[in-house]
């Protein structure tokens, strides 16, 4: 088992969870230049991984604390209160549904629950408003030399 796993499982949780979350993928820079002409379609949700601890364990096998951020985007012309609060497709509608499916799942893998670390704003304009909720899990895992 590898992070990415844990981050293909994050994604397809997401997928099956939130019909109506419109843009879900894995993170690769859609955020950036200038966000009103970004190409998603909101509400949206991206995953990355944020990196791992590695502590070292016997032989080969080390501990992996892998980290995920769960970027969530609203957009709406009628401000960036509507796409914050908005109760079918507003960020705090995402961020607690995110929340709900996400926290303690191991989704069947050799892994400790899924736990919430943090939820912070990211950006937000006159009409978008993206928030980033940050995970973390811990694994076993063996490196082969």
């Amino acid at each position: 088992m590898t992070f990415e796993d844990v981050e293909d499982k994050i994604i397809a949780e997401i997928k099956a969870k939130m019909g109506y979350v419109r843009t879900i993928e894995t993170y690769a820079g859609q955020l950036e230049g200038e966000i009103a002409k970004i190409p998603a379609k909101f509400p949206a949700a991206f995953v990355v991984y944020g990196g791992s601890s590695l502590e070292w364990i016997d032989g080969p096998n080390h501990n992996d604390k892998p980290k995920f951020k769960v970027l969530v985007a609203a957009k709406d012309l009628r401000g960036q209160k509507s796409a914050r609060k908005d109760d079918n497709k507003g960020c705090y509608r995402m961020i607690n549904d995110v929340l709900t499916h996400l926290t303690n799942q191991t989704f069947g893998l050799a892994m400790e629950k899924l736990t919430p670390v943090s939820v912070m704003p990211v950006f937000i304009t006159k009409t978008i408003a993206v928030y980033g909720i940050d995970f973390e899990t811990n694994f076993d895992t063996t490196f082969s030399w």
